[in-house]
């Protein structure tokens, strides 16, 4: 697969960086742990981004460069389940969608914003529409608004189940690897313009030698991650790719959001500064399917097979 962008897919992008650019104008800083943009939210479903993916041209991989760029935003809005997996999983389930795997008691993200959930477990795959009711919101520090379901079992009791349960759960390992992908960008260009306003010893943080090469690293590992993500997405893409997409995105979350902190210094470890919108979200993804180990350990078992019993 060639990882070139079309001049659909580029136009594409560029609806997108305008409605982004909208709401960079809007963003207000400080005094929230978690946060949801309502309008701009609304406006990338009015600009049609979202549904994407269902189309030939476009496909998966187009739908994980738009979660890219949408979460390289501080703003946050539920776009990685609605961009990559509902158009092709569930179109008929209202948005935003939350994505519940696991015990249907957790803690989930989007849930006090959702419209509907989308459930995957060893069953199977299923999803509901849920309304305000149905959520206990909790209070969290990963950025993410985030809740549970007050009756998880009167819930599941009326869900639908999907046609591809195994696409499904595809799907959602893509939609993280490129929201992963995102956030960290989004925090490396936050770091990027701080070191080059920022003066030590009378010349700009990020002229100096370390202060380059460790950011250069940063880039390069996102930029690997981002197109593995792309690739993953392609028509003729295996699990195989999509599972060495998200161990790939989750193994370089924390050498990168360490270097993001150290060159911030204290500045990003506040609320007034929104290196956290971008962090905090990176170490939650970064335990979706039970961590990068989880993820790599999928991928040499797709690859050699299931291991030798003793």
């Amino acid at each position: 697969m060639f990882l070139d962008i079309s001049d659909d897919q580029d136009a594409l992008l560029t609806t997108v960086s305008s409605v982004l650019a909208r709401a960079r104008h809007r963003l207000v800083l400080g005094g929230s742990k978690a946060s949801f943009d309502l309008e701009l939210d609304a406006d990338l479903e009015k600009s049609g981004v979202l549904d994407a993916a269902s189309y030939p041209e476009y496909s998966a991989s187009t739908a994980a460069l738009i979660v890219h760029e949408v979460c390289r935003s501080a703003s946050i809005t539920e776009v990685a389940a609605s961009a990559v997996i509902r158009p092709m999983i569930c179109p008929d389930a209202p948005r935003p969608l939350a994505v519940l795997t696991g015990d249907p008691a957790q803690a989930v993200r989007f849930l006090p914003v959702a419209r509907s959930v989308l459930v995957l477990s060893h069953a199977g795959a299923s999803w509901f529409a849920i309304s305000a009711d149905d959520v206990e919101p909790v209070d969290a520090y990963f950025a993410y608004p985030i809740g549970r379901l007050r009756d998880p079992e009167r819930c599941l009791a009326r869900a639908r189940p999907v046609a591809a349960p195994e696409l499904a759960r595809r799907l959602t390992q893509l939609a993280v690897a490129a929201e992963i992908t995102g956030v960290l960008q989004g925090g490396l260009d936050s770091v990027a313009a701080h070191v080059t306003d920022r003066r030590q010893f009378g010349r700009p943080l990020g002229t100096f030698q370390t202060v380059q090469h460790r950011l250069a690293a940063c880039s390069s590992r996102i930029a690997a991650a981002k197109w593995l993500a792309f690739k993953a997405g392609g028509a003729n893409a295996t699990h195989a790719d999509v599972a060495t997409a998200l161990a790939s995105a989750q193994t370089i979350v924390d050498p990168v959001v360490y270097d993001l902190h150290q060159f911030l210094g204290a500045m990003g470890l506040t609320l007034e500064h929104p290196l956290y919108r971008w962090t905090y979200r990176a170490k939650l993804l970064k335990s979706e399917f039970g961590g990068a180990s989880r993820s790599n350990r999928e991928l040499a078992e797709l690859t050699w097979g299931e291991p030798a019993q003793a």
